[in-house]
């Protein structure tokens, strides 16, 4: 259209005192120029802070923002995601109720069009990061406080792994008793736990690099090292008589140490694994390699999860004496002291 036309549509507009409908032009577009955000409490100053922060970006693209409360019940965010989904909201904003974000991130997967709903958790809330975990959430980033996270709604059935030292995320164990230390030496630092397993619902066998192997059965017990700084974690993994079973190393995308009485890491796939009188074998190649080709790690994190296990393998290599020396000490100083009796729920 020429600006001639345009120019004279517009007096005509004015005299007429003519207002373009929304409604009508986003039958037309299939965009309502609205954004959805919902937060669990308004009377909260930290989600009114984000909401002006929030309007000010979406004003500049002429988007307006739909703020709603769920008052911190899981049910009403539920209905209040349908209502602004019936709007045709353009995009969606959730600062969670709670209820581990659960029902909404499936609501989000249901109806969000793109190829990614794009997310974040503090890290001093390990309860909502699993959640997003098993969703098919994977990091992306971080800032100080939280972890920045990305769930593919095409053709992912992958999870990554989430693990705290104390093991209460581990339901197969109903009965136990938990020793956790600071440790620091020439060649370790960070925390230590040693994990007895008084009863669990069932053994468990596991593949290993010489076959099936039993890791979990009533009274066995593992020595679990969680570094600052790095990305592996070590569980050291002992039967009911004190025997050896395995080095188990979890390559890491993360440590996080929010809670520094229950630190936690999330799994990068690889793993090295050391039976007791075995060489070291590095495991699960396949799924390292398959949470690549799907774009959820990056080729830096791919080629770095490799070099943190081959470094891993040669230092115990080099140093097969002193790795068992210090074990199998740290493991006898622990087992000589009293364990509080802790049963998980």
């Amino acid at each position: 259209v020429s600006s001639d036309v345009q120019n004279r549509v517009k007096r005509v507009m004015e005299e007429l005192d003519f207002h373009p409908n929304a409604i009508a032009r986003s039958l037309r577009s299939r965009k309502s120029k609205l954004i959805g955000f919902i937060i669990a409490d308004l009377s909260n100053q930290f989600f009114m802070d984000i909401a002006k922060g929030l309007e000010k970006e979406i004003n500049k693209i002429d988007d307006q923002l739909l703020i709603a409360s769920s008052d911190n019940e899981p049910e009403k965010e539920s209905k209040i995601i349908n209502s602004l989904i019936e709007r045709n909201i353009d995009g969606l904003v959730i600062a969670s109720s709670g209820g581990e974000s659960l029902a909404a991130i499936e609501k989000c997967k249901e109806i969000i069009k793109e190829d990614e709903i794009y997310l974040s958790v503090h890290k001093d809330n390990p309860a909502s990061l699993r959640v997003q975990l098993g969703c098919g959430a994977f990091i992306v980033g971080a800032t100080e406080e939280e972890y920045l996270t990305r769930i593919k709604l095409k053709d992912n059935n992958i999870t990554f792994g989430f693990r705290d030292l104390r093991r209460d995320d581990w339901k197969r164990i109903t009965e136990k008793e938990v020793i956790v230390e600071d440790e620091k030496n020439d060649f370790f630092e960070g925390k230590v736990c040693i994990l007895d397993m008084q009863k669990v619902e069932s053994p468990l066998s596991v593949d290993s690099p010489v076959g099936k192997v039993t890791i979990a059965d009533n009274n066995y017990k593992n020595l679990i090292f969680a570094p600052k700084g790095k990305n592996w974690w070590l569980t050291i993994m002992f039967d009911d008589q004190d025997n050896l079973i395995e080095s188990y190393f979890d390559i890491t995308r993360t440590n996080d140490f929010s809670n520094p009485e229950n630190p936690y890491f999330v799994d990068m796939k690889l793993d090295v694994c050391i039976p007791n009188g075995h060489e070291p074998a590095i495991m699960d190649e396949d799924e390292l390699k398959e949470v690549y080709e799907h774009g959820l790690i990056t080729k830096e994190d791919y080629e770095n999860a490799y070099n943190i296990a081959n470094k891993i393998i040669s230092t115990y290599n080099s140093h097969k004496e002193d790795y068992y020396e210090f074990i199998y000490n740290l493991y006898n100083k622990y087992r000589n002291k009293e364990l509080g009796n802790i049963k998980s729920k």
